[in-house]
């Protein structure tokens, strides 16, 4: 039974940009090679009331604008870490891969509480790295030299997190209600979920209400400590509708995704001359899909294929350009992936992509596959086929590296 996690996506919008209406903040003349990153961790933290603890970590929560060519996206993020420099202030700040990606223009709405005052101050902000098979990105703003912004404190750990453990969600739901705040308990820890266009992601899971607009914004528990990474959900199962499942990637994970990407990272008078990565990630930069395909050219018998096509960035292009292929067998360091036999395509498109994200760069994929080629029938209808000779392709996964 096909069981598909929907993302609670960044909100699109096609409207016209007028980008004058930002609170543009001037970069500072500078050069950064290396950042040795301190990001705020804690264990315990002791308040008096809900109220006192959401005026103090609402504010580490931002509104995200991500620009396209085509449309905009709008989401949350969650302020992380400060770097004092010689002018100015640099604030980074956490969110998911899926609001920025097609993104080349970004702004964050910062929100100030100043004796029950609620405002909220624009800056334009850089890319400064993104991992998609973690669904975590990291956005830079500069402030002037000792601006005192809030910025959120990760739990030390958050495996110790129990099911039960009440949290706040905050975010911008609907991409138009910036700050709102939700209440529910975590329901499940560690949820095996396949998420689109991700593939299977180990996620904590909270009844807390999320809608559009929430990705990238704050799991807190009610001490104001970050337990996760609001960044997905059922909104439909079987074609019913759902409520309140959704999920978030643990604060362990999100909080070594975007140091790395931090750290890896390189500026150059306010603009990100390296993007940062998390070591380890491959490039592969295939799709995984599945198709029923004839099994030769004689057209009498069909079966189920796995499929891959490379985009132009993978390194399966330069042999296979931009053509699909019907795979018979993968191997990763030469050991072999099971792919089912049932006939399904759900089945082989979740053992393929869980056996590809498995991939790190440096190791050795090799797919044994056969091309797909098209023939007309006598009616004039097209009807695709797999050649008889099988291929194999080997190939050394390099490092990815988001660019936009």
């Amino acid at each position: 039974m096909k069981k598909r996690l929907a993302y609670i996506f960044a909100l699109l919008f096609t409207f016209v940009v007028a980008f004058g209406v930002l609170s543009a903040c001037t970069l500072p003349d500078r050069t950064i090679n290396e950042y040795n990153v301190t990001i705020g961790e804690a264990s315990l933290m002791s308040t008096t009331s809900a109220t006192e603890v959401l005026a103090r970590i609402r504010p580490t929560v931002v509104d995200v604008t991500s620009y396209g060519d085509e449309v905009t996206a709008a989401g949350s993020g969650v302020i992380i870490s400060r770097s004092t420099l010689t002018d100015n202030e640099e604030y980074f700040v956490v969110t998911n891969h899926h609001v920025i990606e097609g993104g080349n223009v970004f702004a964050v709405d910062v929100l100030s509480i100043d004796n029950g005052t609620e405002s909220t101050t624009s800056y334009n902000a850089i890319l400064v790295g993104s991992s998609k098979k973690r669904d975590i990105a990291v956005l830079a703003f500069f402030t002037a030299k000792g601006t005192q912004l809030s910025t959120a404190t990760f739990i030390q750990d958050s495996d110790v997190v129990k099911v039960g453990t009440e949290v706040y969600a905050i975010g911008n739901p609907l991409g138009i209600l910036g700050g709102t705040v939700t209440h529910g308990i975590v329901s499940a820890t560690k949820r095996q979920v396949s998420v689109e266009e991700v593939g299977t992601m180990t996620l904590m899971q909270t009844d807390a209400s999320i809608n559009g607009g929430n990705s990238g914004g704050g799991l807190f528990d009610t001490d104001g400590i970050l337990i996760g990474i609001i960044n997905s959900g059922y909104d439909t199962y079987n074609e019913q509708s759902v409520e309140g499942l959704n999920f978030a990637i643990p604060a362990n994970d999100a909080k070594y995704a975007a140091a790395s990407i931090i750290e890896t990272h390189t500026e150059e008078n306010g603009t990100v001359t390296s993007y940062g990565y998390v070591e380890g990630d491959a490039n592969l930069s295939l799709t995984v899909s599945a198709a029923t395909l004839y099994t030769s050219s004689a057209l009498i018998s069909r079966s189920t294929y796995l499929t891959l096509t490379a985009a132009s960035d993978s390194p399966f292009y330069s042999a296979w350009g931009g053509s699909t292929k019907a795979v018979t067998s993968v191997k990763i360091n030469g050991a072999e992936v099971s792919l089912p036999s049932d006939g399904s395509a759900y089945s082989l498109i979740a053992a393929a992509s869980d056996a590809l994200l498995s991939v790190q760069a440096g190791d050795s994929v090799t797919v044994v596959y056969r091309d797909i080629y098209s023939s007309n029938s006598f009616l004039g209808r097209s009807r695709s086929y797999v050649d008889g000779t099988e291929k194999t392709l080997t190939v050394t996964a390099s490092q990815y590296v988001y660019r936009p």
